[in-house]
């Protein structure tokens, strides 16, 4: 099972989001560690990175197979998490 790390704008972004956001967004995150793969491989600028659904927000995230780590960069808006 991997590990989720949160950096500093995902925990602020996570820190603003509504209760029942944020209680989706943890359920999310459980389901993230067993199965890492299972969001949209990006491309250009954020090649290497996945994006994952949470309603009309997005989490992008990255895979360290190495170390069994899964990194949240940015949870935001789907119209403007993209522009980072």
């Amino acid at each position: 099972m991997y590990e989720v790390i949160l950096n500093k704008d995902a925990m602020r972004a996570m820190d603003k989001m509504p209760p029942k956001a944020r209680e989706r967004a943890f359920k999310l995150l459980e389901r993230l560690k067993k199965e890492p793969q299972q969001g949209k491989r990006l491309h250009g600028e954020l090649e290497g990175l996945l994006s994952l659904r949470l309603g009309l927000r997005r989490i992008v995230y990255e895979i360290d197979n190495k170390q069994n780590l899964i990194v949240i960069h940015a949870i935001g808006p789907r119209g403007d998490i993209y522009k980072r």
